[in-house]
């Protein structure tokens, strides 16, 4: 009988060692695989396949309404910041900002509306934000312009968005990747599929609440921006 408590008690003197032991394991196993994942996540862009950056389907859903699923129609090969934006932006704050961008185009479930979704990739964290604060101030500040771009629409030859061009980007807005330094920011451009349909241009006397009509797309442009960086989160952080 003795010898079985002495077992006893020596098994109740080791589980706490092994316990510990454990926590010390794990606790190493977590820091190795952050660190895995912190070194992972500013190259993300290029070891994820592009059909992982850029989903066959992209899920919109507005406040009270049902959800969407949007098509891709392609990705843009060409990963030029030059490219990818206007000239306004490539000259100034993208100019020292930004490294390269990758473009898709989506369209909604009625092929009414196309929308392309720019991966951002700057050359640090803080000029990611500072991409970010740039196309969010031109958005609110240019509604009553004639056209508010941000990343350029990106045409998919063979589909219903093979006329998608610059002269029908209406709404535009910008997000962000909540992961620690993440050099990433999401651009978002969206208009008409139907080069004929114009947005913000009202007959006199109602000319002047034509940048009404602009909201809208600019809603749905936030929307998307803000659906594509989370699913984009997930994404990175389960690799």
């Amino acid at each position: 009988m003795r010898k079985f408590f002495g077992i006893l008690l020596c098994l109740f003197a080791v589980l706490p060692l092994l316990g510990a032991s454990l926590t010390v394991y794990k606790a190493l196993q977590n820091a190795q695989d952050r660190n895995s994942n912190d070194a992972f996540v500013p190259k993300a862009w290029h070891n994820l396949r592009s059909d992982e950056m850029f989903p066959d389907r992209l899920v919109h859903q507005a406040a009270g309404s049902d959800i969407q699923l949007w098509a891709r129609q392609g990705i843009s090969k060409g990963t030029s910041c030059a490219e990818a934006f206007p000239a306004g932006y490539a000259d100034s704050v993208m100019a020292d900002s930004c490294k390269l961008v990758l473009r898709a185009t989506y369209i909604d479930p009625g092929g009414d509306m196309a929308a392309t979704i720019g991966l951002v990739v700057a050359n640090s964290p803080a000029q990611a934000t500072e991409i970010e604060s740039e196309i969010n101030e031109d958005q609110s500040e240019g509604l009553r312009e004639t056209r508010v771009p941000t990343v350029r629409p990106f045409a998919v030859s063979g589909t219903a968005v093979a006329g998608w061009s610059d002269d029908m980007a209406i709404g535009g807005a910008s997000g962000s990747i909540f992961i620690p330094d993440s050099p990433y920011t999401v651009a978002v451009t969206v208009g008409p599929t139907d080069s004929a349909r114009t947005v913000g241009q009202l007959p006199e006397p109602w000319d002047f609440l034509g940048y009404q009509e602009k909201y809208p797309y600019r809603d749905v442009a936030k929307t998307l921006a803000d659906s594509y960086a989370r699913d984009l989160r997930k994404t990175v952080l389960g690799k």
